[in-house]
């Protein structure tokens, strides 16, 4: 049985859950908060989960991990994953993260 090297996506660092593998055969499988080392992660999603405000750098991480989660995931064939990547920047508050998930989940991908 071969162990994955953990891997770093900015701040984070990520190892698999061999009891929770991607569901899919992709390249690269997306990388999923719960997995995160650090704890930065975690806790920043938990304040995310409770609704209350973001530091402007924890917005940020929250966007780099749903930019890599969109990224790599397995997504509708009709959505157009470059358009909805490209949003991710232009997001600014809890508010408008959740409804970018909310849609998200419309096209199949769900980062939480």
């Amino acid at each position: 049985m071969t162990t994955e090297e953990p891997e770093q996506i900015g701040p984070f660092v990520f190892a698999s859950n061999p009891e929770y593998p991607y569901p899919f055969k992709v390249a690269k499988p997306p990388r999923f908060w719960l997995d995160e080392q650090t704890g930065k992660l975690a806790e920043v999603v938990e304040i995310y989960f409770r609704t209350e405000p973001l530091t402007t750098e924890q917005m940020d991480w929250l966007k780099l991990y749903v930019h890599q989660y969109l990224e790599r995931a397995v997504i509708a064939s009709d959505a157009n994953r470059n358009q909805l990547l490209s949003r991710i920047a232009k997001l600014r508050t809890v508010n408008d993260l959740e409804q970018f998930v909310e849609e998200l989940a419309e096209w199949g991908v769900e980062p939480f």
